[in-house]
């Protein structure tokens, strides 16, 4: 079978090809005088992950006859098997229509009724004496925190509210819910659809869209990840939230305005904390209240705030390799070489996905550094003689501190010592302006490098573009290979 009807960039399948491959490999030991019998073809390419052949990959009502490559690229498919691969998709995407946009709204309506009936119930006092309708501050709350804006109508954001336990784990879930954490809930609750759907005839056809989205997400969404990917955004989101968590209980045994809160209550503050600094943007303390120690550890992960979700999102975009030039390792299907004495060792697979990590963390930091290190350099030259006014409250640090806040699109700030409104609040209209560029650079760095698969529509040219990253895919597994020999 042609690799793909209609598209001409190879005269063989890449099965073929390899095949092909593989007999000048042991031709040219052979010619080299090496005893090729004594190491079998397995060991040449032992640890190169194998292409999965799709004969039970079902989609839908369908069962394809192809072979499902690295991050769900199919290749080896006729175009009646793309129309139902498309079919496949569109339903998967009509699905993904009607959870989405629910996901959204219930996230936000009911944090809204939860937040505004509690504090219209317990802290009314608070908001009245802002001029405010509880009802009306607990729905801004809500959204404030679902979108990770950070903007409080309260003029002590949150701190009035840190003793409120039943407050904090509200707005705390919906910082999750609607930022680093919604690829995790959007597929908990996929997966928790299709384990409550009967298996019968009339749910047959749901349940089949549910497997193909869990087992093909980035196919049809950019925010819904594989299960390997997926947990590993879940470790990476409990860890960096856990040194936030760790270093603001530690770094502040000392400090007067932390210890003077009661030590439940702390520990529920340090954690609520944690959570807003990298995407929220509320805070419970005063910034320039805590130790600088902490402080540090804040900008640096406002800074890495995006990478986990961004990260994850480009290493499982069907063609993101191809904007970059790093491509997967992979074996021709129906070609087994591996070898059973060494499956518990790294793979050259895994290896490349490491390298594609990496590549991509020095790339962000590339698109990053200058931008960030430019708008300080020039903010620093305006506010010049606001420094040698009040050089603590215009610090170096401080302006690095608001900077980097704004890129990341945290919107946590050290504030004006006389003044309700925030640190940048003080500043030239230039280095305002200045800012706003920085924000605006800040709020796109989470794109991805190449046009999402998920997002393009179907058609001869993207059949074309599978086929042929399969290819080099194969080609450069056997390549490794025979170096290795």
């Amino acid at each position: 079978m042609q690799s793909s009807e209609g598209c001409e960039s190879s005269p063989r399948t890449p099965t073929h090809r390899a095949r092909l491959l593989l007999d000048v490999i042991q031709k040219e030991k052979e010619d080299e005088g090496k005893v090729v019998s004594s190491k079998p073809v397995h060991s040449v390419l032992k640890g190169v992950r194998p292409a999965v052949t799709a004969s039970s990959a079902r989609l839908g009502a369908l069962t394809l006859t192809s072979t499902v490559g690295h991050n769900s690229a199919f290749y080896h498919l006729t175009k009646a098997e793309r129309r139902r691969l498309g079919g496949g998709e569109d339903q998967a995407i009509s699905l993904l229509v009607t959870i989405v946009p629910l996901y959204f709204v219930l996230w936000q309506l009911l944090g809204g009724l939860g937040v505004g009936a509690y504090i219209a119930s317990k802290k009314a006092t608070i908001t009245e004496s802002n001029g405010i309708n509880p009802w009306w501050a607990g729905f801004f709350f809500a959204i404030s925190a679902f979108n990770n804006s950070g903007l409080s109508l309260v003029d002590a954001n949150m701190i009035p509210f840190r003793s409120s336990i039943y407050m904090l784990i509200t707005m705390g879930l919906l910082i999750l819910a609607g930022n680093s954490c919604y690829p995790i809930f959007l597929r908990s609750i996929l997966y928790t659809l299709l384990l409550m759907l009967p298996d019968n005839d009339y749910f047959h056809g749901y349940r089949e869209t549910l497997r193909f989205l869990l087992v093909y997400p980035r196919r049809c969404y950019t925010n819904l990840f594989p299960a390997r990917h997926t947990w590993w955004l879940l470790c990476a989101v409990v860890v960096l939230n856990g040194i936030d968590w760790i270093a603001f209980e530690v770094l502040n045994i000392d400090n007067p305005a932390v210890t003077g809160i009661p030590p439940g209550t702390r520990t529920l503050d340090g954690l609520f904390q944690a959570l807003c600094v990298r995407n929220g943007g509320f805070y419970v303390i005063a910034m320039p209240s805590l130790q600088i120690g902490t402080q540090v550890i804040y900008v640096v992960m406002m800074y890495i705030s995006v990478y986990p979700v961004v990260i994850t999102m480009r290493s499982t975009n069907v063609y993101e390799e191809r904007s970059l030039g790093i491509y997967a390792e992979e074996l021709p299907a129906g070609l087994d070489y591996r070898n059973p004495e060494q499956e518990g060792l790294p793979t050259p697979a895994l290896s490349t996905r490491f390298y594609f990590i990496q590549q991509q963390l020095r790339a962000q930091l590339a698109h990053d550094l200058w931008w960030l290190a430019l708008a300080i350099v020039i903010v620093s030259i305006v506010e010049a003689g606001s420094f040698t006014r009040d050089p603590v409250t215009y610090s170096v640090f401080n302006i690095i501190f608001e900077t980097i806040s704004a890129y990341g699109c945290v919107g946590i700030t050290t504030g004006l010592p006389d003044q309700a409104y925030s640190f940048s609040g003080g500043w030239h209209s230039f280095s305002k302006l200045v800012l706003c560029a920085v924000m605006l650079r800040g709020r796109h760095r989470s794109l991805p490098v190449a046009i999402d698969k998920a997002i393009m529509l179907p058609g001869d040219h993207l059949a074309c573009v599978e086929e042929e990253d399969a290819h080099i895919r194969m080609e450069r597994a056997l390549e490794r290979g025979y170096e290795n020999v």
